[in-house]
């Protein structure tokens, strides 16, 4: 697929969200961001005018390259993300933590309390 191509698509998916939902994007982009060819430039100004960032630049596959991404709007001190070695596969899995608010469970304990008093 032509990478113009999958960012007007992309561009299609991004506008859809709602601007103040953390969000993350993650997949197989096949646009090398190691490089600085027009796909990879292209791609890191669209996203970054959406308030997407790159979580991590490192190589995500056995051929130093970096096509894998996780991009994300939250906050870089909110988030940690890193690529690990795999030696049977080309692609290195990715990873993307989150350091939650204290008070995330004020919100999902009732959730679950709610789920759990309809099965009964």
């Amino acid at each position: 697929m032509n990478a113009i191509f999958f960012i007007s698509i992309l561009e299609n998916i991004i506008t859809k969200i709602p601007t103040n939902f953390p969000t993350i994007i993650i997949g197989d982009f096949n646009i090398n961001m190691l490089t600085n060819k027009i796909e990879s430039i292209t791609l890191q100004k669209y996203m970054n005018t959406h308030g997407f960032h790159i979580t991590f630049i490192a190589s995500t596959t056995s051929n130093n390259t970096k096509i894998d991404h996780i991009w994300t709007n939250a906050p870089t001190q909110q988030c940690h993300s890193e690529s690990t070695q795999a030696y049977w596969k080309y692609h290195n899995p990715i990873y993307l933590a989150f350091k939650l608010p204290n008070d995330i469970f004020q919100f999902i304990i009732p959730c679950i309390n709610e789920l759990t008093s309809n099965k009964k």
